[in-house]
């Protein structure tokens, strides 16, 4: 099984690496970024979420289950990305939320070529499964979205 650290940090270079992903967060690549758990100082991801600047997205490994693919007994490893979208003014199409989800499935990263949907994000991992996005609240009532994404393991490194 692979270090999933690995894989959210993998993950966090390739959408570094989609210009319009960070043109979308002021410019700045470091507004992308991921969150390890760190007992005791990294240990809430609520908190961490809470903590958001806007614009952000945030990369946290949720957890591994064993799976199948192709007859074969597979790690399948979840990640979600936490999305702050930029703020908006009066007359701004209301179009925020949808292109960043637009831009991490169907952005080309430069380093790979391809879109974040058929990229191997980690070379122990086939590309992500189809993500889904929802909506979600915080601890104060802020809306956010979650992209959860699946990454299948090949083999059992």
């Amino acid at each position: 099984m692979i270090d999933t650290s690995e894989l959210v940090d993998a993950l966090v270079a390739m959408l570094r690496d989609i210009p319009e992903l960070v043109s979308e967060m002021g410019g700045d690549p470091d507004r992308i970024y991921a969150y390890h758990d760190q007992y005791p100082k990294r240990s809430s991801l609520a908190y961490a979420i809470h903590q958001m600047p806007a614009p952000s997205i945030m990369a946290a490994w949720q957890g591994t289950s064993p799976g199948s693919f192709g007859g074969s007994d597979v790690w399948k490893h979840q990640v979600s990305l936490f999305l702050r979208a930029r703020e908006t003014f009066d007359g701004d199409p209301p179009t925020a939320y949808y292109r960043l989800f637009r831009l991490i499935t169907k952005g080309a990263p430069g380093s790979a070529g391809v879109p974040m949907l058929n990229s191997t994000v980690h070379p122990s991992c086939y590309p992500m499964d189809i993500p889904s996005i929802q909506r979600s609240t915080d601890a104060e009532g802020l809306d956010y979205f979650e992209v959860n994404m699946s990454f299948t393991e090949i083999g059992d490194d």
